[in-house]
């Protein structure tokens, strides 16, 4: 049987990696100032290799397409609506 774990988009990850000069610096960014370099070089490359990921997992549809169609695990509709909708009533 498959375990299927949600996920966020990328999208959802990413922060600015430079600020404009014109402007005042936003709570967020002044945080992201007072980390330290190591820090820092840690998260510039998180965001680089989450930046190159695909929007969706391909190889894991493909798993749980061919587990759907041998019968190894079931798909209730009704819940997997009510769950889709749940997720983005919740983000917006």
């Amino acid at each position: 049987m498959i375990k299927l774990t949600p996920a966020t988009p990328n999208d959802r990850v990413s922060t600015p990696l430079t600020a404009p000069a014109t402007r005042e610096p936003s709570e967020k960014e002044s945080i992201t100032k007072s980390v330290s370099p190591s820090t820092e070089q840690v998260l510039t490359h998180a965001r680089q290799s989450l930046s190159q990921l695909p929007e969706v997992d391909l190889n894991k549809v493909a798993e749980v397409k061919a587990a759907l169609s041998r019968g190894e695990i079931s798909l209730d509709g009704e819940a997997l609506a009510h769950s889709i909708l749940s997720f983005y009533q919740r983000s917006e």
